[in-house]
Parts: structure tokens; sequence; C-alpha cells
């Protein structure tokens, strides 16, 4: 029985532990793991089965490439990955599984379903991850030296702008265009709440409410990357949140230039 947890059987069962090792990794890519996480948790799946050799994964930002030898014959397998997103919840299901699949504690067909079952997951309810936004706004607020009014303030324009941003990215709308927006409605909420409460801060409250949508986590991984060697990867990931930045800089940009000089 533990000879049969710990080694493949068939060629069949490498197709089958290939599948199972690149849906972990596509997983885990797909909601902002480290390249070198992706890399190591598909090769630690690979390597659980004694009797597979030369194993070689490859990893990017987008795809991760997977090969080893079994029975004198190579298996190769390719996984895209189209979006990317940053969600701990789904890397922390995976960690889990993957640490059980490595300890034999888990069949291959329980592996495959398991993992449908991760993929499937809805995650957090919608309305926390907005509440969650929203708490985070306020609470910057704070630490920028804000009154409780604009903490109020910052609170509703994170929840407003997080809500309608989340509509867009249902919708498949680019990345771009989405922080565009978000940075847009950031401005522009704030500005017009600012023509009707007197005291606001404008400044503080739009820097406070843009905390949810500021690629600090992909900032954080494109560094790691680039410092274990992962150039590709590294490059990648700063460009793209250059670009979010940019983007979300536009955005916010218009409405107080608007602002400024019409009224």
């Amino acid at each position: 029985m533990e000879v049969a947890k710990n080694t493949i059987q068939n060629m069949d069962e490498a197709v089958v532990l290939s599948e199972i090792a690149c849906n972990a990794g596509a997983i885990i890519l797909q909601n902002g793991a480290e390249i070198y996480r992706v890399e190591d948790t598909v090769e630690r799946i690979i390597k659980s089965k004694k009797n597979v050799i030369d194993v070689d994964v490859y990893s990017t930002s987008n795809v991760i490439i997977v090969s080893f030898s079994y029975n004198g014959e190579i298996h190769t397998n390719v996984r895209r990955v189209k979006s990317r997103r940053n969600n701990l919840y789904y890397i922390d299901k995976v960690n889990t599984f993957s640490r059980e699949f490595v300890k034999g504690n888990m069949s291959f067909e329980e592996a495959l379903l398991e993992l449908e079952k991760i993929k499937n997951d809805p995650g957090q309810p919608l309305p926390f991850q907005i509440f969650g936004s929203a708490l985070s706004s306020g609470a910057f607020l704070l630490l920028l030296g804000g009154s409780y009014q604009d903490m109020v303030i910052s609170f509703c324009v994170g929840l407003m702008s997080y809500a309608i941003s989340h509509i867009f990215e249902k919708r498949n709308v680019g990345f771009f265009v989405i922080n565009f927006i978000a940075g847009l409605l950031v401005s522009f909420l704030t500005i017009l709440i600012s023509r009707f409460v007197p005291g606001v801060e404008v400044n503080k409250v739009v820097v406070a409410s843009m905390m949810a949508f500021l690629p600090g986590i992909m900032v954080t991984n494109s560094m790691r990357d680039l410092m274990s060697g992962d150039v590709t990867s590294g490059i990648t990931g700063a460009t793209t949140a250059f670009l979010i930045s940019s983007a979300l800089a536009v955005g916010v940009a218009i409405p107080i230039t608007l602002s400024t000089y019409l009224m």
C-alpha cells in the first residue's frame, strides 16, 4: 500500500500526475503567488512519486511548463494562465492540498476532485470583500492624520469604488481600464462629497480610498522574483505594477484637474 502511494504505475498515471501538478500551479499563479512558490509547489507534487526522475519546472507570470521522465519516456505539460489577481485564500488552500498530497494522504482521483473544488470555490463573499476594502480605506485615512469625518467619507468612497470596479472586472475588462475607472471614481466621488460637506481634506481622502487598488503585493512579488533570478517574471510584474499605478494616477488626475479649472 505504501508503494502505491509513493509511486506511479503506468503512463496514464503519469499524465494524471502532471495534470494535478499543473492545475495546482495554475490556481496559485492566477491568484498572485510568487514564481518561486509556483515552481516549488509543482515540483514537490511531481517529486512525491519516487519513480519519477529528471523533473524540470519553468514558470513565468502567465505560463507553466512541466517536464519529467517516467519509465524511460519524457512527459511534458504546458498550462496557460490568462488573467491574474491577488487572493491569498486560494494560495492557502492549494498549499494545504499540496502538503496532504505529498504526504500520500490523497489518491489521484481525490486530488483532482479537491483541486476542482478549490477552483470552483467562490472564496470570501463579495460583500465581505467590499467591506474589507472600505475598512482599509477608512483605517489608512487615520494613519494619514485625517479626521473622523474624513474617515467615514473615505470608507464610503472606498466601498462604492470597489463595488463598481468589481462589476467591470466580472465583465473581463482589461486591468488598465479597471484601474483607470477606479481612480476616476475615487477622485470624482471625493470631490463631489467635498462640495456638500465642509472641511473635507480631499488629498487625504483620495490617497486613503485608493489603498485597495494599489499594486503593493505585485511590486513585492516582482522584486522577490528579480532577486531570486526570475528576471522575466520580475520585469513583467514590475511593468504591470507601473501600468496599474499610471492608470490610477490618470484616473484620479482628470476630475481634480477639471474641478480646478472649471469650478
